[in-house]
């Protein structure tokens, strides 16, 4: 019973460190939200990932496995400390990934470091605790031995945080070295020619059948990187409710356009139905089009109304 008792404080933090990251992680994947996700939240991504990372560097709580001595204060110090440093490299290296910086996928990979380091920490320490008595022994014959180890913990520690400190500083610096992705959207729009002069307005509001006219449409690439675009002109015809009875596909166009530039397009508009308030429509999608390519599936939509006579 003894033993048993012993081995249960000695894993205590250990738990209460499993236990809360399950907690958090469970809080931020739930519906949760508000105080009380920040409740959870907060105190888990300022200390128990780097309590985790601390006790699998540092296993023996009564700290002086290895020569290297943490006190409870200390040990909370380079938790809090560690805990930041972990949050900000997680933080900027998402800024590579197609995972958005945001609360479920930030806590969820402080969370497989806490687990991963609370095992690591498991690991150890039930392999330091296997001669306590000796190790005791060992380390605590004068005081002299006992400095030198409390200096090295504290130097060894030290040493650790600075070098968490910069793997986090050159993963800012290089982050704010690339290109700023920002939010990624595409710019789509209908212009018409006046003077020589392109602007949005004065679209025809009347066409003759089989006759053309000339507009302008214009797709401008903010998805930082290169992307296909495909437009696509429709001729359709509406019910009272907005729905389309029929609609013709009057021409396809597609072009390649690297990050920041601008698509403009000068086609001929051509009707070939004939009816009040017909919806000519511009649909713009990315690599590809769908069968049927329809206002609900496209990625931007824009049209005029038009009489044909």
């Amino acid at each position: 019973m003894g033993r048993w008792s012993g081995l249960s404080t000695e894993l205590a933090d250990l738990v209460t460190i499993t236990v809360i990251t399950t907690v958090a992680l469970a809080a931020t994947v739930s519906p949760v939200d508000g105080l009380l996700l920040a409740a959870v939240a907060i105190p888990f991504l300022l200390f128990v990932p780097g309590y985790a990372l601390i006790a699998a560097l540092f296993p023996d709580r009564e700290s002086m496995y290895q020569q290297h001595r943490l006190v409870g204060l200390e040990r909370i110090l380079y938790a809090v400390v560690a805990s930041i440093c972990l949050a900000v490299i997680v933080g900027v290296n998402l800024e590579f990934t197609n995972w958005p910086i945001r609360s479920v996928p930030v806590v969820s990979a402080l969370a497989a470091v806490a687990y991963l380091s609370t095992f690591v920490a498991l690991y150890r320490r039930k392999a330091s605790g296997s001669e306590p008595s000796k190790s005791a022994v060992q380390f605590n014959t004068g005081s002299n031995s006992e400095t030198q180890s409390d200096d090295g913990g504290v130097q060894l520690g030290s040493i650790i945080v600075a070098v968490a400190i910069m793997v986090a500083l050159v993963s800012v610096t290089f982050v704010a070295a690339q290109p700023q992705r920002g939010e990624t959207y595409s710019e789509f729009g209908l212009l018409t020619e006046n003077n020589g002069t392109l602007q949005a307005d004065g679209y025809p509001e009347e066409m003759a059948l089989g006759e053309s006219s000339d507009l302008y449409f214009t797709v401008t690439n903010r998805e930082q990187q290169h992307t296909n675009y495909v437009v696509v002109v429709q001729l359709t015809r509406t019910a009272p409710t907005g729905d389309a009875t029929e609609r013709t596909r009057l021409d396809t166009y597609s072009e390649t356009i690297s990050p920041g530039n601008t698509w403009q397009k000068r086609h001929t508009v051509t009707p070939v139905l004939e009816g009040e308030r017909l919806r000519l429509t511009y649909l713009l999608y990315r690599d590809g089009i769908p069968d049927q390519p329809t206002v609900d599936n496209a990625y931007r939509e824009t049209h005029i109304w038009i009489d044909v006579t």
